[in-house]
């Protein structure tokens, strides 16, 4: 018994994507599908994110090694364009505080911007470093590594002479998960790399700042077909032992768990049916999950589309 695919869609957006996700909610929703259906469930779900102003961001476990959540957010980094979400979010808080900006003015272009207001260019520079200190530095939902990173690429959009460009590139290096110093990282106010220990933080603030800049949310839509699947090795690029099939459903429990915590983030896990079918990889090796995902309530006749585990019946071709 399962749940047409349509309908499923239909019933993520108006119940979480619409509006209770852009409106500070979280939720994780988990899709068991055939194999053959899950490149069609895939871009079901972003497709009716990409109608919204999500940061759409799709992982696949073959590629990526999802049970690792610093992995996870490196991959989701690799696909931000820093640089113009920084801009993005510089321009929309010199215009909440009365700077105003010409559109094509470069930021780094303080004289012109100042002439524009009526300002000298040391008094705006020091207003923009006091609204970058309030408005980031100070916004203790964001983790502090992470308003520590966004402040200073914040200052180096402003006054690159200040803020050189290597240290607005190791930002994004350690951003993303690239090789950087430990040295160089405290030169810029950072003390440890992404890890497992932080990244959640990381993620959690980076959709956070993705709301701040006029996005939606973020949306991370994960293909878990490689970790429910048996592959021999060498067969798939990354392979699941039973040690890192715990680790990714550790990592989606995780996920669920935090939701109360967490804003402005969608999660979409894909996966075959061997998520439920097969005895060596189902849900029943880690009753952590299981016991947050299986309906324990289900009507003889119809299956509860809103539970947070749903078989689906792709739609037909």
């Amino acid at each position: 018994m399962g749940v047409p695919l349509d309908e499923w869609i239909r019933l993520l957006r108006s119940e979480y994507i619409e509006e209770f996700v852009p409106s500070g909610g979280a939720a994780v929703k988990i899709a068991v599908v055939p194999p053959e259906g899950t490149a069609q469930v895939m871009r079901a779900i972003k497709a009716v994110a990409g109608e919204h102003a999500y940061l759409v961001t799709c992982l696949d476990s073959a590629q990526t090694r999802i049970h690792m959540v610093d992995q996870v957010f490196f991959a989701v980094s690799r696909r931000v364009d820093w640089d113009d979400l920084t801009d993005s979010y510089l321009r929309g808080l010199l215009k909440e505080n009365g700077i105003a900006v010409e559109y094509g003015t470069p930021l780094h272009d303080l004289a012109a911007i100042a002439e524009a207001n009526g300002r000298t260019a040391a008094d705006l520079l020091a207003e923009v470093n006091r609204l970058i200190a309030n408005a980031v530095l100070r916004d203790y939902t964001l983790s502090k590594e992470f308003r520590t990173a966004m402040a200073m690429l914040c200052r180096g959009r402003v006054n690159p002479q200040n803020v050189s460009p290597t240290d607005a590139d190791l930002i994004k290096q350690w951003l993303r998960g690239e090789k950087c110093s430990l040295p160089a990282l405290k030169h810029v106010q950072i003390y440890q790399r992404v890890g497992r220990h932080n990244a959640r933080l990381l993620l959690g603030s980076l959709a956070r700042w993705l709301r701040r800049v006029g996005y939606d949310g973020l949306a991370l839509v994960m293909d878990f077909s490689a970790v429910v699947t048996n592959f021999r090795p060498g067969e798939n690029p990354v392979r699941y032992t039973r040690g890192t099939l715990l680790d990714a459903y550790e990592v989606l429990r995780q996920f669920i768990d935090d939701v109360d915590q967490v804003e402005y983030l969608f999660v979409a896990v894909v996966a075959g049916p061997g998520m439920l079918d097969d005895a060596r990889r189902s849900l029943d090796n880690y009753t952590a999950l299981k016991m947050r995902v299986v309906d324990e309530v289900r009507d003889r006749d119809r299956a509860n589309p809103l539970n947070a585990m749903v078989r689906l019946q792709p739609a037909a071709h």
